[in-house]
């Protein structure tokens, strides 16, 4: 298996004043979030963070995920293939009430309170488990699970023996 670098941890503000740029490919098993919804850990994660500068001024990041991975189909329990991109800009603002203002404005962008230090592989995995289908499965007639007969046998009631009690055994007078 290659072994792929964790991205860094970087100062998001000063990432996006000096406009950088990181890329990279992560193994699945760099992600501990997904474990409970993959079927293996066959795949991998692109990525892609820019920085830079909005019109207004604010440091700003675009995230772009690549995504290669076999999740659980909850329909049959088998590999469900699932390949997909995903972009989001994330505007850095000084605190909640520039958050509560942003998120108004444009839904295409994203807003996140403006910290020291950001782990973007954290912030990869974010991306990609927000991307993930709520629950995963085939199409309808692409699943790999047949349904099987089972023939149901219905026992007697426990009743049943109570019927007899009622009715006169046969050659019985009744008064």
């Amino acid at each position: 298996m290659v072994m792929h670098a964790a991205p860094p941890t970087i100062d998001p503000a000063r990432f996006a004043r000096e406009e950088s740029h990181v890329t990279g490919v992560l193994a699945l098993d760099q992600l501990p979030r997904l474990a409970d919804v993959l079927f293996d850990h066959e795949g991998s994660v692109t990525y892609e963070v820019a920085g830079y500068t909005t019109g207004n001024g604010q440091p700003a990041l675009h995230v772009r995920v690549g995504v290669n991975l076999g999740l659980l189909c909850q329909r049959c329990l088998e590999r469900l293939p699932l390949q997909f991109d995903a972009e989001r800009d994330l505007v850095l603002v000084a605190g909640e009430g520039e958050i509560a203002a942003g998120d108004e404005e444009d839904d295409d962008i994203d807003t996140i309170p403006g910290v020291a230090s950001l782990d973007l592989l954290d912030l990869i995995e974010q991306e990609v488990v927000l991307s993930l289908p709520m629950a995963p499965r085939h199409a309808e007639n692409g699943c790999m699970a047949q349904p099987i007969a089972v023939a149901v046998t219905v026992p007697d009631s426990p009743f049943s023996a109570l019927a007899g009690l009622k009715s006169p055994p046969a050659g019985a007078k009744t008064h």
